[in-house]
C-alpha cells in the first residue's frame, strides 16, 4: 500500500506542468549556454518558465 501511494505521488509531480515547466526552465538555458549562444536567449527562456509556472499555480489555486 505504502509502496503505491509513493508511486501515485511521484507520478503525480512527475506529470505536473509546473514540474515540467520548471525542469525546462533549467536544462533549455543550460544548453543554449553549453553550445555558446546568446546568454539574452536563455534569460528570456528562463524567464517564460518562470511566468509558466506562476501562471500554473495561479490555475491550480482557482481550480480547487
Amino acid at each position: 500500500m505504502k509502496n503505491w501511494i509513493t508511486n501515485v505521488l511521484v507520478n503525480k509531480i512527475f506529470m505536473s506542468r509546473k514540474f515540467i515547466y520548471g525542469l525546462t526552465g533549467l536544462v533549455v538555458p543550460y544548453l543554449i549556454t553549453k553550445f555558446g549562444w546568446d546568454t539574452s536567449t536563455a534569460e528570456q527562456v528562463w524567464q517564460t518558465c518562470l511566468v509558466l509556472i506562476l501562471g500554473q499555480g495561479i490555475a491550480d489555486i482557482n481550480k480547487k
